[in-house]
């Protein structure tokens, strides 16, 4: 049985305009919530702007540059409510899971300024902002990363600068668990497993309907969410 159902809430989802970020949207507006949804561009994110057409009053569409410190310190002045009750970090980059031969200083830090630093701005900007926490009611925090961030499952080396900023989001999160706890707020990292996108140019083992299907239901059917890692199955993931 559902523990905290996720409708006729507001719902924030960064990295909106494709793959697992607009399933996202869809599936959380098939609930009845309000959802902002971002993109680095809005007047080129065309499935979103099509989706505002088609829910009127429910999708706001938001501008959001993970690379940009200022597009991120704007983003709560882009939300159009007074309260949002889940945001959903799902925004990253692959950096084409690069060998150590093609690995450099820019490619590391870039990925770690988009998957690690983004996000973590984005919580601080959101929590600063007074929309995000602090209220009566439990608010959620939920950030999707990656198995291939998992120091214990690492058995297949390469892929240094997605496997680094993930891992580094990974205690990123833990730490936000910890500190945002008196504010309300339970924060929860996210594997979707291996899904077909264009990140993974479209290979993968399941569709980003299932993904997405089971993340949200983790964030509502787990008994505790705060400081632990799951998949889409529900199963906890080793860090």
């Amino acid at each position: 049985m559902a523990t905290r159902l996720i409708d006729a809430k507001t719902v924030l989802v960064t990295g909106s305009n494709r793959g697992i970020g607009l399933q996202f949207v869809k599936q959380f507006l098939s609930k009845g919530n309000h959802v902002v949804a971002t993109a680095r561009n809005v007047d080129k994110a065309t499935e979103l702007q099509r989706l505002v057409s088609e829910n009127e009053g429910k999708l706001t569409v938001a501008p959001l540059d993970l690379c940009d410190p200022e597009s991120i310190a704007r983003l709560p002045s882009e939300i159009p409510f007074e309260r949002v009750d889940v945001v959903v970090n799902n925004a990253g980059v692959s950096a084409n899971f690069r060998s150590l031969e093609d690995t450099s200083s820019g490619v590391m830090m870039d990925t770690f300024r988009v998957n690690t630093v983004g996000p973590l701005l984005v919580a601080q900007a959101m929590v600063a902002s007074g929309k995000f926490g602090g209220g009566d009611d439990k608010a959620i925090l939920a950030n999707v990363t990656s198995k291939m961030g998992s120091i214990d499952d690492n058995g297949s080396g390469g892929s240094y600068a997605y496997r680094a900023s993930k891992c580094a989001l990974n205690i990123v999160t833990k730490s936000l668990s910890i500190d945002l706890q008196d504010k309300n707020i339970d924060t929860i990292l996210l594997h979707p497993g291996w899904v077909r996108t264009d990140m993974t140019n479209g290979r993968g083992l399941i569709d980003d309907v299932t993904s997405v299907k089971g993340m949200i239901s983790v964030l509502e059917d787990q008994p505790e969410l705060n400081g632990k890692w799951f998949d889409y199955k529900h199963e906890a993931i080793p860090w």
